[in-house]
């Protein structure tokens, strides 16, 4: 590693440079946001305007597309903040343009892959019906056991035809990084558990499904993968307290070396049964320095913290990890987000993921407690987990740039924070009608007719 190169980055005077830079730059897109003329506050961009209705409280759906809006549909809390992670990736992606800490095309690419994702999410969230959530729940659950279908297919014919049979002890896809399928296969595994557990879809073919999700999961080699799923598992254990959960994930843990082939899953499961009866730390480090694949890990992990330290406030720019992390003699993401956001983008991209991350949970979790409907509510529990699934998958691979796994991740998100925002706006929409609704007028009552004589038999009529 060139230690001149990071001292340069970390001069005190280039480092000023570059906050103030970042700062003016920030303040610039915040202001080409919302802007204020003369008459009245307007906002300029679509996103700015969805903002301003979410904080006024206006219960109307803007999107991003010229003459879509409709009565009825409350814009994404997180719009903001998804707004907000854009810029400061922008910006310190220029900065590192500036210092040459990162090229311009990979800066660029790098850019356009977050913008990409972000669109995948207002997709998704101005297409969902929230009225035709059971078409959702089967979409998810036959993709689910497609996938399922086909790797088992493509596992047992991928042996060639003079050579031995494909070994069931690596379980992982030849169409797929195991990584990818299996933050996949987590995902939509996570949804459905949310769905089982919570009693809104038990049907067969829901619950074959999340055996198949759960079993393939497990075998799939992502380790990563696999403690996304064992944590969100713990944490319904923790927040419903169901005696029969504990003893199903007991008996899945005692039967595991039965079941999983997998030397590497057994050694993870090992040390994470390890870690929890015994709370000895050591564990982790131990795992760490017997597995080549985390050792690799730890390596540029270190590197991509030297990098950071250099260039502390903005990084390198998005894509400059490029420029030192290494696989197998050949350039390779660090293999870990958090690392790879710090560095290359610094505390200021850091600070905006962990805010849209953080607005997303906002809006989920009390939509959940509150919500009545058994299905919504699942769904909207299903997409609280999903974003703390993936969040903890993250910490291994690069979970937000994998678009097999953005591809369910927003799709799910884009769902339960739909209908998270629909019953929001049902609330406020009642309260709001009843402000605005103008008030009767109090007239007087007329007065009542006086009854006559009763007629005679003689009179006409």
């Amino acid at each position: 590693m060139d230690t001149r190169k990071i001292t340069a980055f970390a001069d005190p005077t280039q480092a000023s440079h570059d906050l103030v830079i970042g700062v003016l730059l920030l303040w610039w897109a915040l202001r080409s946001a919302f802007a204020t003329g003369p008459a009245q506050t307007r906002t300029r961009t679509r996103v700015g305007r969805a903002f301003q209705a979410r904080l006024r409280g206006d219960p109307q759906r803007i999107t991003l597309h010229e003459g879509s809006v409709s009565r009825g549909v409350a814009p994404s809390s997180a719009t903001f903040f998804l707004l907000i992670y854009w810029y400061a990736a922008a910006v310190c992606t220029l900065i590192g343009m500036a210092a040459l800490t990162t090229a311009p095309l990979t800066g660029v690419l790098h850019a356009g892959r977050l913008v990409e994702y972000g669109l995948l999410y207002f997709l998704f969230y101005g297409s969902i019906d929230p009225d035709k959530l059971d078409d959702f729940v089967e979409v998810v659950r036959t993709l689910l056991l497609l996938v399922c279908g086909i790797w088992l297919v493509q596992h047992w014919t991928h042996a060639a035809v003079d050579g031995p049979p494909t070994p069931w002890a690596t379980l992982y896809p030849t169409f797929s990084a195991t990584y990818d399928f299996g933050g996949y296969m987590m995902l939509s595994t996570v949804l459905l558990y949310a769905l089982w557990s919570s009693g809104a879809s038990r049907s067969v073919l829901t619950t074959i499904a999340l055996a198949a999700g759960a079993f393939v999961t497990v075998s799939s080699e992502s380790r990563a993968s696999l403690l996304g799923l064992a944590l969100i598992v713990a944490i319904d254990l923790v927040v419903r307290l169901r005696w029969w959960a504990v003893v199903a994930l007991g008996v899945a843990a005692a039967a595991a070396p039965y079941v999983i082939t997998s030397k590497k899953m057994l050694t993870l499961i090992t040390g994470v049964v390890a870690l929890v009866t015994s709370f000895n730390v050591g564990v982790i480090r131990q795992a760490f320095i017997a597995d080549p694949s985390l050792a690799l890990r730890l390596r540029n992990w270190r590197l991509a913290i030297e990098h950071w330290l250099a260039r502390p406030f903005f990084g390198d720019g998005l894509g400059g990890y490029l420029s030192y992390t290494r696989q197998y003699d050949m350039p390779a993401s660090p293999d870990g987000w958090y690392v790879r956001v710090l560095a290359d983008t610094g505390v200021v991209g850091f600070v905006a993921f962990v805010l849209l991350m953080a607005s997303l949970l906002w809006m989920l979790v009390p939509s959940a407690r509150s919500e009545s409907r058994p299905l919504r509510r699942a769904i909207v529990y299903g997409a609280a987990l999903a974003v703390v699934a993936a969040s903890v998958n993250a910490v291994l691979v690069d979970t937000f740039v994998s678009y097999k796994i953005m591809g369910v991740f927003w799709t799910i998100v884009a769902c339960g924070t739909r209908v998270a925002a629909g019953h929001g706006a049902a609330g406020t929409t009642g309260v709001a009608s009843n402000r605005s609704a103008p008030r009767a007028r109090l007239d007087p009552p007329a007065p009542r007719a006086r009854p006559g004589p009763p007629a005679r038999p003689d009179d006409p009529a």
